[in-house]
């Protein structure tokens, strides 16, 4: 199967939250998305499946997803191994499309913002085929996070005047 090539989430950077959730997505990432994903101003977001974080995608990011997870299923019943039956539910049952505008602005949904206990700020970080938001002070207390991941946030808040 030969697919298209996609522009990957790559680089950082920290934003500000306003009281009513809004966020901008940083330029870099949000082009990405509008690469991907011309003409639809929408970005996926969920919990992380592992980091106490949320993960965002673009919407053609779900079939190539979605074709990931069953190609992975069909490989296990083939072997008679058992699959995983939530695995499509935690997937796309448990995320929310959300709509941005020209700037990239957007509203992280209030059940999503709590539960990364995203306030006033928010880092963002490349992953590849999805972006991570991070509420800064959550992410400088999570041990599996990369050094580096830690000490560019830490440096952004020294820039911004955040109090971690």
């Amino acid at each position: 199967m030969v697919l298209a090539a996609r522009e990957l989430f790559e680089g950082f950077a920290l934003q500000a939250v306003d009281l009513k959730g809004r966020v901008a997505i940083p330029a870099d990432l949000r082009a990405a998305i509008e690469r991907n994903a011309p003409d639809i101003r929408q970005v996926v977001l969920g919990r992380h499946p592992f980091d106490p974080c949320l993960s965002a995608h673009d919407v053609a990011w779900s079939k190539e997803k979605y074709d990931r997870i069953d190609r992975v299923e069909r490989l296990a019943v083939d072997a008679g191994r058992d699959i995983d039956p939530r695995a499509k539910r935690r997937a796309f049952g448990i995320v929310e499309k959300v709509a941005f505008d020209d700037s990239g602005r957007f509203v992280i949904p209030p059940f999503f913002k709590q539960k990364a206990q995203i306030g006033s700020w928010a880092f963002f970080n490349g992953s590849g085929e999805t972006f991570d938001i991070w509420a800064p002070e959550v992410l400088m207390k999570t041990d599996l996070v990369d050094e580096d991941v830690r000490e560019i946030c830490e440096y952004l808040c020294q820039q911004k005047g955040v109090k971690l």
